[in-house]
């Protein structure tokens, strides 16, 4: 397969940031992960022709897990075991591109519907937990169509645009290249920054929400987590040190919160309010 011409790129000059934005880094799983992934029910689901893998833990009411760029399902193992004790029934999946999944690009839009049609396959979504990419692809899809009573977001953008300057200017594009980037984008995606930035992602928050973010996060910036709560009424913000963009999934402070956020009723969330 012609990866450039999948990704209709008219100018080469702007093939590297194109490829940065749309193809992730395939990341293998760990023997730990392998391990663990053989512990749950694996299945399968076609999303825009191409295979998305997922797992299966425990019973009870639904929690979903979506991991960040150039990542895995698995990389969120570390809440499934608590989750299962908690009474609940968790489905891990490897967003298109990644994993086990099908696809070479991929984009929180992407990864965004996929989330989408497998709460549709699964029935009722009781909650949700994102990291990085992954949290903004929640926000999406919890604004087109995707219903859960909590969401918890760590580590994640709440901002597309920025994303994408950022890359525009790692690699070094000028305001003509620039521009012509940003509308690559947008109709790679097949949808517009703005309605992957505040306020718009905004608009389908009626949920009660956790934004767990660390403050030497040199991935995705604290002030991204800041914004997100500013516009979200029904939302706390937790900021840690010292995790990271990435150990801050394994600690077990962090997902201990994330557990008991879960199972925290409407009355308690509304008392804390």
């Amino acid at each position: 397969m012609n990866l450039l011409a999948e990704l209709n790129v008219a100018d080469p000059d702007l093939e590297a940031a194109c490829r940065a934005f749309a193809v992730p880094d395939r990341v293998s799983a760990s023997w730990s992960e392998v391990s663990f992934l053989g512990k749950g029910w694996q299945a399968s689901l076609d999303v825009d022709a191409e295979r998305l893998a997922f797992w299966m833990y425990g019973s009870g009411p639904l929690i979903l897990l979506m991991h960040g760029w150039s990542s895995r399902g698995s990389h969120l193992m570390g809440f499934v075991k608590p989750l299962v004790a908690a009474g609940f029934s968790v489905a891990m999946f490897d967003a298109p591109g990644h994993g086990h999944s099908g696809a070479e690009v991929s984009s929180v839009i992407h990864a965004g519907k996929a989330a989408l049609k497998l709460a549709k396959h699964l029935g009722d979504v009781h909650g949700v937990i994102g990291h990085s990419a992954g949290s903004t692809a929640a926000l999406w899809a919890l604004n087109n169509g995707l219903s859960a009573r909590r969401s918890v977001h760590v580590c994640g953008p709440s901002s597309m645009t920025s994303v994408v300057l950022g890359i525009a200017r790692a690699h070094c594009l000028d305001d003509r290249q620039t521009a012509a980037f940003c509308s690559w984008v947008e109709a790679f995606m097949g949808a517009t920054l703005a309605s992957v930035d505040l306020p718009a992602l905004g608009m389908g928050l009626g949920h009660s929400g956790l934004i767990i973010h660390d403050r030497d996060d040199r991935v995705v910036p604290v002030a991204q987590s800041r914004a997100l709560q500013k516009a979200w009424v029904h939302s706390t913000l937790v900021e840690t040190h010292g995790l990271g963009h990435r150990r801050i999934l394994a600690d077990t402070d962090v997902i201990g919160r994330a557990v008991e956020f879960m199972n925290l009723t409407d009355h308690v969330l509304e008392r804390q309010g």
